[in-house]
């Protein structure tokens, strides 16, 4: 059985498959991933407009590992290596 990071690098890897065969009105689409490992805090936020929402220095990293990266990237952090 595989273990989450690995799971999630083959999620990763098939979406950049998937991504490279759509085109969004004649523009190729361009994907940047981050991945990380660690805990959050999830739930839902707002009373008019309720929202799900993840919270914690983990999606912080997975965002700046992913705002770094190159676009068609995918950009995994030490943790999760």
């Amino acid at each position: 059985m595989m273990n989450h990071t690995k799971r999630t690098i083959n999620l990763a890897i098939a979406m950049m498959k998937y991504i490279k065969t759509v085109n969004w009105e004649q523009n190729k689409l361009k994907l940047k991933i981050g991945i990380h490992r660690g805990q959050v805090v999830a739930g839902v936020i707002g009373f008019h407009k309720p929202q799900f929402s993840l919270i914690g220095d983990t999606v912080n990293t997975t965002a700046r590992h992913c705002s770094t990266s190159e676009p068609g990237m995918i950009t995994i952090s030490e943790e999760a290596y």
